[in-house]
């Protein structure tokens, strides 16, 4: 950590020492002569270097989850409220050394109940209650938060950005997303920089060596592969915050697994009026977890149909010491859109995902059994050991949410099925860059190799008020091991009171309602669904109020 703060603050200073150089450089310069007479410079205003803006959010959040018998004895649905106001302010020096800022943002939110902090959810009547009550949902969450998530120093020219401290992630870091669909966003500490090369060319890079989560109030250096912290104050073994993934229980690592972040990199290109490509190249290093590589492109055609294509390419494997044992995915995406109508754009999309399988030796080095893991009759492994520390039970990165892990073969040997996307800092947030990834769900949240396809239909309407759009989606991850398979159909709706004026402090006034249904029983093949297993319906109402 202390190479890391030592490595950004020799590059701020540098950057600072710059920027005084090339400004005593311009004050220096040799006077014009005073024998010819000089016309005064007509006055100019100096802009106001200090600046601000923030969002007030009231936030409601339903889950209907799957449930059996009378009282619902099963999963118990999920309901929270939590309204909460973020403060943004920015200064950016003027004169002296021009481009240099500095800017903060905070974050306070209070659900106005008697269950504020996160470890009382932990017990009834705060949480872990049981059919017909309900229990929170912490993803939004239900607790208070308070938190300086933004707090940095940045420099710019025209063609140079710098920025070090804590901030949220620029938009085109497809797997270090903001994630902004809750109160607030994930935000990150560490260095980025940009530099446009010329019109066409942009080149990123940035070392982000720890995060915090969407529902935390605190940084840490775990990743939602890893497992989050354990609740502040919470009593001793009192387990991971709830919503935690788990993931680092089934490899070993009961309290949770600590990394040294994701170093990543970006080229862009923008092309010219005559080739209206844009496309971009990433490379991000997630510590000790996966290496992943990540293409995207999108060509808009002329016409009143305003048609385009998109397409997707990504790659991902494992370091020699990753904690997560054996990645191995690639993905390929294609979309395309077209205005049916002059205010409804209709997009088509897709993502392939194969599915990759070992076999493993029935007894000895290699089998299943010396991963301390068996193959059960539902197709998904057991950890039969799990007092191991230090160390990978079970090399391989599975898939979850009942996709097949695995299958036993008459001589004894095991099959192991593989390939899905490991994303650390948006596993189970549905704010992914695949092309299918819904509301609720995706193939990245579900870490399984497959097939997915959506269809998209939105209404904008004229002055740009309401905008409006319904998607079916559906996933298919059926493997050797059984078929298992997915679809949801999604309703969003924004709504803007007002329309923005040109000046003052009003920046808009909206309601925001989501909508999602998901239907787990198989729809290729496969044993029938057990009674209410594929009822999940999930339900989100945002006011904001924007200045």
């Amino acid at each position: 950590m202390f190479t890391k703060l030592a490595r950004i603050g020799v590059g701020l200073a540098a950057m600072v020492l710059a920027g005084t150089s090339f400004a005593l450089a311009e004050t220096s310069a040799t006077p014009a002569s005073t024998t010819v007479a000089q016309a005064s410079p007509a006055p100019t205003a100096t802009p106001n270097p200090f600046s601000y803006r923030g969002y007030v959010r009231a936030y409601d959040f339903t889950r209907q989850n799957a449930y059996s018998g009378t009282n619902g004895t099963g999963k118990v649905n999920q309901q929270s409220f939590n309204p909460g106001i973020s403060l943004h302010a920015e200064y950016n020096y003027a004169v002296g050394i021009p481009g240099l800022g500095l800017g903060a943002s905070y974050f306070y939110a209070n659900p106005l109940s008697n269950c504020v902090s996160a470890s009382s959810h932990l017990f009834p009547p705060c949480g872990n209650v049981k059919a017909p009550n309900l229990n929170p949902d912490d993803t939004l969450p239900a607790y208070e938060l308070n938190t300086l998530y933004e707090s940095y120093l940045q420099y710019k020219t025209s063609n140079f950005f710098i920025k070090g401290g804590n901030m949220v992630s620029p938009s085109d870091l497809v797997w270090t997303p903001a994630s902004d669909s809750r109160l607030k966003p994930s935000a990150y500490t560490g260095g980025y920089a940009t530099f446009a090369v010329n019109k066409e060319f942009t080149i990123e890079a940035g070392d982000w060596y720890q995060w915090e989560a969407r529902n935390l109030s605190s940084f840490n250096t775990y990743t939602l592969l890893t497992d989050p912290p354990q609740i502040p104050n919470a009593p001793t073994n009192a387990g991971p915050y709830p919503g935690a993934t788990g993931m680092s229980t089934f490899y070993n690592y009961p309290n949770g697994f600590q990394n040294g972040g994701v170093y990543f990199g970006r080229v862009g290109f923008t092309g010219p009026k005559s080739m209206p490509l844009t496309a971009s190249v990433s490379d991000y290093v997630f510590n000790r977890i996966a290496n992943a590589v990540w293409l995207d492109a999108r060509y808009p055609f002329a016409g009143k149909l305003k048609p385009y294509v998109a397409f997707q390419f990504g790659s991902e494997s494992n370091p020699t010491s990753g904690v997560l044992g054996k990645i191995a995915s690639t993905v390929v995406g294609l979309q395309g859109g077209v205005n049916v109508l002059p205010n409804v754009q209709l997009v088509i999309s897709g993502d392939y995902v194969p599915i990759k399988t070992d076999t493993l030796p029935a007894t000895g080095p290699g089998s299943a059994a010396s991963g301390n893991v068996v193959c059960q009759a539902n197709n998904t492994f057991k950890l039969i050991n799990s007092k191991l520390q230090g160390q990978t039970n079970f090399p391989y990165f599975l898939p979850t949410g009942g996709t097949g892990q695995c299958s036993v073969n008459a001589d004894g040997s095991t099959n192991v099925y593989y390939g899905g996307w490991a994303s650390p800092y948006s596993d189970s947030y549905a704010t992914d860059p695949f092309f299918t990834t819904s509301l609720t769900q995706g193939m990245v949240d579900r870490r399984s190799p497959g097939t997915s396809a959506k269809a998209q239909l939105t209404y904008t309407s004229t002055d740009k008020r309401l905008v409006t759009y319904v998607t079916h989606a559906w996933y298919d991850y059926n493997n050797n091991a059984f078929a298992n398979s997915t679809e949801e159909t999604d309703f969003d709706a924004l709504y803007y009171f007002n329309h923005l004026p040109k000046s003052g402090p009003y920046k808009g006034f909206s309601f925001r309602y989501r909508y999602g249904e998901r239907d787990q029983s198989p729809i290729f093949a496969g044993p029938p669904a057990a009674p209410g297993a594929s009822l999940f319906k999930y339900n989100r109402f945002q006011a904001e109020y924007d200045f």
